[in-house]
């Protein structure tokens, strides 16, 4: 497997892809730090440091999704899978091979933000205002769902052999899963009680009364349970440090990456390649 990470890493690296996700990342962070930066001059908002490293969290999902999806798209089209189980190799090191070159850029993708963010944002916004030890905490378990993340995308495009349909499936599949976090976050964050101002005898008088749609605590926990389980959820938690556990999160990852790659594994033994 070690000969097909090194065929795997030279042909990232002389991919324009690979290429176009550095600049990517290293672009996003500039506009987040000036974008913030001017927020601050103009409106007199306060910034943290802190907080721009975790940003990129909410929206790598959809990163992960395009860059798996044209990157390992071609494996197929191209007839390198074949290729590679012609000259002898197993097609679990094949698999495997992928998803680590994967993870490995998804990462580089991360940790390049993260350092442009840190060495232009802490010098115009100040240092960072929270333990490193929470940071350090929140930013691996940003990591391990960035592995959770690489494996589904991975599944997808090791089982679909039309390059056009993984895209399609991985982008659709990334967007449903912010969606549904967006969801679960809503009802959890519903308030109790709703304020509501009537006029008595000439006076505004404002009573707070019971919300219709206040979630029960067994309905909470399902939908926390939800949150947990879905990648996109807990990178919101994680991005706005709202996680009620945070040494929860990676065992749902670890439970996503096992799930999916020992299926991605046994579907890809048993396929049928064209």
């Amino acid at each position: 497997m070690v000969k097909l990470l090194n065929t795997g890493f030279t042909r990232l690296r002389k991919n324009k892809l690979f290429w176009i996700l550095a600049a990517f990342s290293i672009g996003l962070a500039l506009l987040v730090v000036y974008t913030q930066y001017r927020s601050m001059k103009i409106y007199g908002d306060t910034i943290e440091a802190e907080q721009l490293m975790l940003n990129y969290a909410t929206v790598i999902g959809v990163v992960i999704a395009i860059f798996t999806s044209l990157f390992l798209g071609v494996e197929y089209s191209d007839g390198a899978i074949r290729n590679k189980i012609s000259v002898g190799h197993r097609r679990i090191h094949i698999y495997v091979s992928n998803f680590v070159i994967i993870t490995v850029t998804s990462l580089f993708s991360y940790i390049v933000f993260t350092a442009v963010v840190s060495f232009i944002g802490i010098p115009l916004f100040g240092a960072i205002t929270i333990p490193i030890s929470k940071l350090l905490m929140l930013l691996g378990c940003i990591f391990v769902t960035i592995v959770a993340y690489s494996s589904i995308f991975t599944f997808i495009a090791m089982a679909i052999q039309n390059k056009a349909v993984t895209a399609t499936v991985s982008i659709m599949l990334a967007f449903s899963l912010m969606m549904a976090a967006l969801t679960c976050l809503k009802i959890l964050q519903t308030q109790e009680y709703t304020p509501i101002t009537s006029i008595r005898n000439g006076e505004i008088v404002t009573e707070k009364i019971k919300n219709p749609k206040y979630p029960s605590e067994m309905e909470k926990e399902i939908y926390q349970a939800f949150l947990n389980l879905n990648p996109a959820g807990q990178m919101f938690q994680l991005a706005g440090r709202t996680a009620p556990d945070l040494k929860v999160l990676p065992v749902y990852s670890l439970g996503i990456f096992l799930v999916f790659t020992a299926s991605g594994i046994v579907l890809f033994h048993k396929k049928d390649l064209k």
